[in-house]
């Protein structure tokens, strides 16, 4: 049962993570997106607790989701700084479950370097997305900081969903042999 309970938790992330990435513009699918990742994570709070802490991100994040729905705040200034506010827990979310199966790789004597390579992807495509909120670039740098944050930012969910399913393989194997 534990072994068929892990494996419906990391298809529950990884449909979290493919939802925010095919619906990035629908928040009541992004509350969706986060509730299926915050199960999956909460799920997994056995394998290490930085997967418990992945709950608690995402749990956040369905609280952004539904404050900057378009029911509870207008458009205007507030809604703009909390959708960029928005995007700390979204960090904390991808960074914790990454080190969730790096602690899971490292547990079964494996290297965590690919854990590690998507960690910054990740983190470099919300740090730019966040830094263009800021608005310290010029035109021309924020057309380029604006690419480049959209690329990484669809790479590091794509790789995201990847590691999900490596990790969701490494766990596969090692509940078998225990």
């Amino acid at each position: 049962m534990k072994l068929l309970k892990g494996y419906y938790a990391y298809l529950a992330i990884a449909g979290g993570v493919l939802l925010r990435l095919v619906l990035p513009a629908n928040w009541m699918m992004q509350v969706v997106a986060f509730a299926l990742i915050s199960a999956g994570a909460l799920g997994l709070q056995t394998v290490s607790l930085w997967f418990f802490r992945a709950s608690i991100a995402a749990d956040v994040g369905i609280v952004f989701a539904v404050v900057c729905g378009p029911a509870v705040i207008p458009p205007g200034l507030l809604r703009i700084v909390l959708e960029y506010a928005a995007l700390v827990p979204l960090l904390a979310l991808g960074c914790m479950l990454l080190l969730g199966y790096a602690a899971q790789r490292r547990r079964a004597g494996q290297g965590a370097l690919a854990e590690w390579i998507v960690l910054a992807v990740w983190s470099a495509g919300i740090i730019l997305a966040l830094l263009l909120g800021i608005g310290l670039l010029n035109e021309m740098a924020f057309h380029l900081a604006l690419t480049a944050a959209n690329m990484l930012t669809a790479l590091g969910h794509i790789a995201l969903i990847v590691e999900t399913f490596r990790a969701q393989r490494e766990y596969l194997r090692t509940e078998e042999e225990t």
